[in-house]
C-alpha cells in the first residue's frame, strides 16, 4: 500500500473511533442511574468522568497528531478543551432536564475538565518522551 494511502486510512481510523468513542459515552451518560452498578463511594462518579474525559481528549489529541503529519499545533489545545467542556456542560444540562434519574451536576463538569487538562497533559508528555 503506498505510504499517501496508508496515511489516509490512519486518520480514518483514528476519525472513527473518536467518533465512536464520543457517541459511545453520550448514550451511557443517558443511562438512567438505577441501571448502573451501585459504588458507596460518591467518588467513584467522579473518577470514571475523569477517566472518560481523559480518554476522550487523547483520542482526539491523536486524531489531529496524526491527521497533520504528527504535527500538533498548540493553538488546537484551547479550542479542543473548550468543545470538550461546552460538550460536557450540555451533557449536564441535558441530563437535567431529559432525564428522570439523573441531574445535573457542577461537580461533573469540574471531574470532566479535570480529567481533560490530565488528558492533555498526559498526552504532551507521551508526544515529548517519543520524540526524544
Amino acid at each position: 500500500m503506498m505510504p499517501l494511502t496508508k496515511h489516509l486510512l490512519a486518520d480514518k481510523r483514528l476519525l472513527f473511533i473518536a467518533i465512536i468513542y464520543s457517541c459511545l459515552i453520550t448514550v451511557l451518560f443517558f443511562i438512567p442511574s438505577q441501571d448502573l452498578p451501585k459504588t458507596q463511594l460518591l467518588e467513584a462518579d467522579k473518577i470514571v468522568h475523569i477517566l472518560v474525559y481523559f480518554i476522550l481528549v487523547n483520542l482526539w489529541m491523536l486524531y489531529l497528531y496524526v491527521s497533520n503529519d504528527y504535527h500538533f499545533e498548540k493553538k488546537w489545545i484551547p479550542i479542543l478543551l473548550l468543545s470538550i467542556l461546552l460538550y460536557g456542560i450540555i451533557i449536564e444540562i441535558f441530563q437535567g432536564l431529559f432525564t428522570v434519574s439523573r441531574s445535573a451536576d457542577i461537580l461533573d463538569v469540574v471531574s470532566n475538565l479535570l480529567g481533560s487538562l490530565l488528558g492533555i497533559f498526559f498526552f504532551k508528555i507521551v508526544k515529548q518522551k517519543l520524540k526524544a
